[in-house]
């Protein structure tokens, strides 16, 4: 009520005209109407957000380490081009776990750059009643392919899938993609890697723009992130539910990230093709110490132990899963266990491990955003033909800390 606009400056001339106000008292109080005008809108709006607390509050599940595992998993699998559908689509073949048709839900979003304009385009494809595409038949490109292979696996599988197309500059891609996320109540952020893998094995850089992308998604992001770093998850088609034959490690140290990616793997492994092989790192007892909790500080690893020891008693009766506990002394041994890994097609591991082994590792994180351990799986020193998937579970203390840390480690590398 304080803010009445021409109706207040009405008044005030006219107390002016009757001599009421002197012209001192009259060019304050007009000073004071125009800055309540312009001052009350960008206040409310800066102070009452009851749309996003809304929003916010039916917002439950950011993670997939949950206490009820039934419910249902949403997923925003993001890729940027054609190349990248194939082992998103096996990925997912690998998430939905169960067969129940609600059990996953995934956003497949095609990231396009858009530098003509800054106003960012987002397109959801569905199906017309014609049966023509969203957008103007005579304009084809490569979303056609994009969509029809999404709607084939879709057609094949037990899983919701809704395509979707997001235009926008790399400056402000971060930011759809997070408002993405929180809008359809995603529990993890799926982002391609920004090096993708070359005939002879190696990893060749593809933009580095897009490197930046995944740190700031990782910074702002309302969900869990997980970063693929693909060498060809299941060949370079789609693998139909009834060949699927995944052999998938899961190098757990300890710490939220690590809880987040075993948590994935367990979901993974209720798949009828795929064999789950966790293998848990412990430092000798001589060599051992206190353990570093998840903020840094020292505490006793009681949340990880509960994890695990619940997750044994779960999965005590399944033959797909393998649970083995390797005792380590240092780096060197922990590296050579890691390299004693058979056969296997995905390492699923956490962005920021916690422990003493881990701390060894820390020197080997040439990538901040893949962390020590996903760091090492992709160095040219070690050689494997195995797809990694790099998690970060949702912590919003540990979001705002980030920013700091990709900031000191920017690459100018490729």
């Amino acid at each position: 009520m304080n803010s009445k606009g021409l109706v207040e400056l009405i008044v005030l001339n006219i107390g002016k005209d009757r001599k009421v106000l002197n012209d001192q008292t009259f060019a304050i109080m007009v000073l004071m109407a125009l800055f309540t005008t312009f001052i009350t809108t960008p206040l409310v709006v800066a102070v009452y957000k009851p749309e996003k607390r809304g929003r916010m509050a039916d917002y439950k599940h950011k993670t997939i380490e949950r206490k009820n595992t039934n419910t249902q998993l949403k997923i925003l699998a993001c890729f940027h081009s054609a190349r990248n559908i194939p082992s998103i689509i096996n990925l997912l073949e690998a998430s939905r776990g169960t067969n129940k048709r609600d059990g996953l839900c995934v956003y497949a979003m095609h990231l396009k750059e858009f530098s003509e304009r800054s106003s960012a385009i987002l397109m959801v494809h569905k199906a017309r009643r014609n049966g023509l595409p969203f957008w103007n038949k005579g304009q084809q490109s490569n979303s056609d392919n994009v969509v029809v292979a999404f709607e084939a696996y879709q057609q094949l599988s037990r899983v919701s899938i809704r395509p979707m197309t997001e235009i926008s500059s790399v400056s402000d891609m971060h930011e759809d993609i997070c408002a993405t996320a929180e809008s359809k109540r995603v529990a993890i952020v799926i982002l391609p890697f920004h090096k993708h893998q070359r005939l002879d094995g190696t990893l060749e850089t593809m933009r580095n723009d897009f490197r930046l992308v995944n740190q700031r998604v990782l910074q702002h992001a309302p969900c869990s992130v997980g970063i693929l770093v693909d060498r060809g998850l299941g060949g370079a088609t789609h693998i139909a539910a009834s060949n699927v034959s995944y052999f998938i490690t899961v190098l757990f140290f300890g710490g939220r990230d690590d809880r987040e990616a075993l948590a994935y793997g367990a979901r993974m492994a209720e798949h009828p093709g795929i064999s789950l092989m966790v293998i848990h790192f412990l430092v000798e007892p001589e060599v051992a110490g206190i353990n570093i909790d998840d903020n840094g500080g020292t505490k006793a690893g009681s949340v990880d132990e509960e994890f695990l020891t619940e997750f044994k008693q779960k999965t005590a009766m399944d033959d797909s899963i393998t649970y083995e506990e390797k005792v380590v002394r240092n780096e060197a041994q922990t590296i050579a266990v890691i390299r004693e890994i058979g056969r296997c097609h995905l390492f699923l591991v956490g962005r920021t491990p916690c422990g003493e082994v881990a701390l060894a590792l820390n020197r080997r994180s040439e990538w901040p955003e893949l962390g020590p351990v996903g760091s090492l799986l992709i160095s040219p020193g070690f050689p494997t033909p195995a797809s990694v998937l790099v998690v970060q579970q949702y912590n919003c203390q540990v979001s705002l800390n980030l920013a700091s840390e990709m900031e000191e480690e920017l690459p100018e590398r490729d």
